[in-house]
């Protein structure tokens, strides 16, 4: 299991708190004492039919130990969440992003070590430092502004705004948004670092980055039902039976009511289309695919691979346990317990972990913003040690 000390990478919400509106709890017959397990674990954080839901997935290389979902996709249509309900990824996007990277520095399209004004000309020469690479936008050790700080830039005729509108703020906007360190000093979580990410990739491809994604690793990984939201046609129009996409919600207490946050065609059109930091789009059978992919380096080398769960040192002393796009946990002999990621956007809160020694992955996709998936991630881990399913 995770320590107990290792660092948050997420400033996730509180743990969850029932609603009004899961007030009471209808599952599907329960068929083993674990799945009834987790349905009262599930009851007892206020998750219900009538409220936003969630999917889990605990899983051993070949064998599923738990699939198991709750609440509703969507409250519209009171569509049930189902394995093949899509979410967005939110932040456990950035895993799939350092891995376009790494695929590309593989095949020698670009190196990490590369300075990102290399394929980002836009950016300005910041004084006082050393040259930002992409390890350091990997490693958020950047010490760029956040991009979602900026003054927005104009959405222009297309009416929703993208990694390139982006790109030139960082100059334009300098003044009132200077470095917050100098580069490599230290660990500073940022979503700009992936959001330039995705833009370096699209631009070394020549191709958008969802489209990358499709073809270099969705495809490679078995992932049919994946998608990126970059522009308002992306996603799929006539989705696979059951993949129709969750909208996420957060609760308002005032109106004490559910309310759309964050959603894809055809339900919501949102403007802000940048990806990189965000913006994948799955479900728990396309996560199982995807953890076979990680296992087993189908999509980089061993040696890469290896690299991106090494942590670093930064300037001011201190060991990063941030690789390069995953969140290491370190075992405090110089090896690893687990990696993995956690997401937050827009009533999506999503968690991939994979722990070493049981080579047991979890996966934690819910539509309900108050809902930590840290949190539960414990209970849930305990439960599936009390029942000893993966022995």
């Amino acid at each position: 299991m995770r320590p107990t000390d290792a660092p948050t990478r997420r400033a996730l919400l509180a743990a969850a708190v029932a609603s009004p509106l899961a007030t009471w709890w209808r599952a599907a017959p329960a068929a083993s004492p674990i799945e009834d397990a987790f349905d009262q674990l599930v009851r007892k954080r206020g998750f219900g039919p009538n409220g936003p839901g969630l999917a889990v997935l605990v899983r051993r290389p070949g064998r599923v130990v738990l699939r198991r979902c709750a609440g509703l996709a969507r409250l519209g249509d009171q569509a049930p969440v189902t394995p093949r309900t899509t979410f967005e990824l939110a932040s456990v996007s950035k895993t799939f992003t350092a891995t376009a990277v790494l695929i590309l520095h593989d095949r020698g399209k670009l190196s990490v070590e590369d300075d990102v004004r290399k394929h980002v000309p836009e950016l300005p020469a910041y004084a006082g430092g050393r040259p930002i690479t992409l390890a350091d936008l990997l490693r958020h050790t950047s010490g760029l502004p956040d991009y979602m700080s900026l003054d927005e830039p104009p959405a222009g005729p297309k009416g929703y705004r993208t990694n390139e509108d982006y790109a030139g703020e960082f100059a334009r906007q300098r003044a009132a948004f200077p470095l917050a360190f100098p580069t490599g000093q230290r660990y500073e979580y940022n979503n700009t670092n992936y959001m330039l990410l995705g833009l370096v990739v699209a631009r070394v491809v020549k191709k958008s980055f969802g489209t990358f994604l499709r073809d270099e690793v969705f495809g490679p990984a078995g992932m049919a039902h994946s998608f990126v939201y970059e522009s308002p046609d992306a996603t799929p129009e006539k989705p696979a039976d059951g993949c129709r996409p969750a909208v996420g919600y957060e609760w308002r207490r005032k109106k004490g009511a559910w309310e759309e946050a964050w959603g894809a065609p055809p339900v919501r059109a949102e403007t802000m289309l940048t990806v990189g930091d965000g913006g994948v789009w799955t479900n728990l059978e396309d996560m199982a695919r995807w953890d076979d992919a990680v296992r087993g380096n189908k999509l980089v080398k061993p040696a890469t691979m290896q690299t991106a769960l090494t942590p670093s040192r930064t300037r001011d002393g201190k060991t990063n346990t941030y690789g390069l796009g995953w969140d290491l946990y370190p075992d405090g002999a110089g090896g690893l317990t687990g990696y993995g990621h956690e997401g937050s956007w827009g009533g999506f809160r999503t968690s991939y972990y994979r722990h070493l020694a049981s080579g047991r992955t979890t996966v934690v996709l819910s539509n309900r913003g108050d809902f930590d998936p840290d949190e539960f991630w414990y209970a849930l881990d305990g439960l599936v040690e009390e029942h000893k399913t993966d022995k």
